[in-house]
């Protein structure tokens, strides 16, 4: 008796099921594919007492799909090298075109900051970004994120503290004055190495 022979089959048949799987894996929302027209990203947001103007913009991919819309702001000139400086003040807004859940999120931000941090530092790091992400929601399209930093002021009677503020919809959902959280939450997109480095670029404007 002669082995059966393994019929081929259509590339493009083949790959749907491990792809379907991968958007599932990532969260995506089986309906997804309708949400608004795309935005363009406001020229400037108010951040305390300063207005920030657009550094940046782009987009964060996965395979052929748009996943959210990227937007960073810093003072004008800012240089790209000091944009994860205790001393800028920022903000990066995140627009989502697909449903994704915070596991997903939390997986692709790990994902990032293993290879940033390890050993003792990243020991360390690790139940601060536990806490933020803990306090965050499952995204649906159309739904936004804001990550803030506002550097500490001796402005007036009342000195204010540095602070670090996760919005959802606009409402605050996280707040913290741990410099080093910061630094390394923004440096998930904006590190060494990034999530994703065209992104990178494109959020500080680099050719």
């Amino acid at each position: 008796m002669h082995p059966t022979t393994a019929q081929p089959c259509p590339l493009l048949k083949c790959l749907m099921p491990r792809i379907g799987a991968a958007l599932l894996a990532l969260g995506f929302s089986a309906t997804a594919a309708s949400y608004a027209a795309d935005q363009a990203p406001a020229t400037q947001i108010v951040l305390g007492k300063s207005s920030l103007p657009l550094m940046g913009n782009g987009v964060a991919t996965y395979l052929w799909f748009d996943v959210y819309d990227a937007a960073l702001y810093a003072p004008a000139r800012t240089p790209a090298a000091n944009i994860l400086d205790a001393t800028t003040p920022k903000a990066l807004v995140l627009s989502y075109h697909h449903s994704v859940s915070v596991a997903d999120i939390a997986k692709a931000s790990w994902k990032a900051l293993d290879e940033q941090y390890a050993g003792a530092a990243r020991q360390r790091l690790k139940p601060k970004v536990d806490a933020l992400q803990a306090a965050m929601q499952d995204v649906q399209p159309g739904d936004r994120y804001e990550l803030t930093w506002q550097p500490a002021t001796n402005e007036g009677a009342n000195p204010l503290p540095a602070t670090l503020k996760l919005l959802y919809n606009g409402k605050s959902l996280f707040s913290s004055h741990d410099a080093e959280l910061a630094q390394a939450y923004f440096g998930i997109w904006l590190g060494e190495p990034p999530l994703s480095p065209k992104l990178k670029a494109d959020l500080l404007a680099e050719k």
